[in-house]
């Protein structure tokens, strides 16, 4: 999930020999995209993906640096199972519980 989880994701899906595909605040990805809204402890934020970047019935893991309220892992799940993966796994190298 954007910026720094791509340093985790990347060499993880190069290891299992999977895609990577990024998941990108807004207007950072080009072309069609699909969005999933969501609700941060001080606001609002989105997530984006390219449109197409998975097949239904795909499997994913999400990958993330870090997860304090679980808003953009939750984000993340539901806008690959819109576009109709699996999610399988996630994985955060950092947790901060207390936020």
């Amino acid at each position: 999930i954007e910026a720094r989880g791509f340093i985790f994701g990347t060499p993880i899906a190069l290891e299992i020999g999977a895609k990577f595909v990024p998941l990108r605040k807004p207007n950072k990805l080009p072309g069609k995209v699909i969005s999933e809204e969501y609700e941060l402890e001080y606001g609002r934020d989105c997530l984006e993906m390219h449109l197409g970047a998975v097949e239904p019935g795909e499997r994913a893991l999400v990958v993330d640096d870090l997860i304090a309220t679980g808003g953009t892992l939750c984000a993340a799940m539901k806008l690959l199972e819109r576009a109709g993966a699996e999610v399988v796994e996630c994985a955060c190298v950092i947790e901060l519980p207390d936020l």
